[in-house]
């Protein structure tokens, strides 16, 4: 096999590995900020509210720690506020 139709298949493999991980993350991200977010008590409202500013702490603290530039940490952001709004929509769906 030519070395650029090798390199090529080994980057598409590289893509569909991250692309696995990342659905997979998601789903745990997903299913783990459901459980804590759950707010059918009284006390697992306030906790709920402290994991998600721990979340959007940890992110813009992770963000600075690697160096990420300000496009990339307002892309990691964006996301994180994706994945908290996701899982509270989830939760709590908008009744028509």
């Amino acid at each position: 096999m030519p070395s650029a139709k090798r390199d090529e298949q080994q980057t598409q493999n590289g893509h569909s590995e991250m692309e696995g991980r990342m659905l997979v993350l998601e789903v745990v991200a997903m299913t783990s900020l459901a459980l804590v977010l759950d707010t059918s008590d009284p006390e697992n409202a306030e906790a709920g509210t402290s994991v998600l500013h721990m979340i959007r702490e940890a992110v813009e603290n992770k963000c600075s720690e690697m160096g990420l530039s300000d496009d990339a940490s307002l892309v990691a952001q964006s996301y994180a506020e994706e994945l908290l709004g996701t899982a509270k929509a989830a939760l709590f769906p908008a009744t028509h």
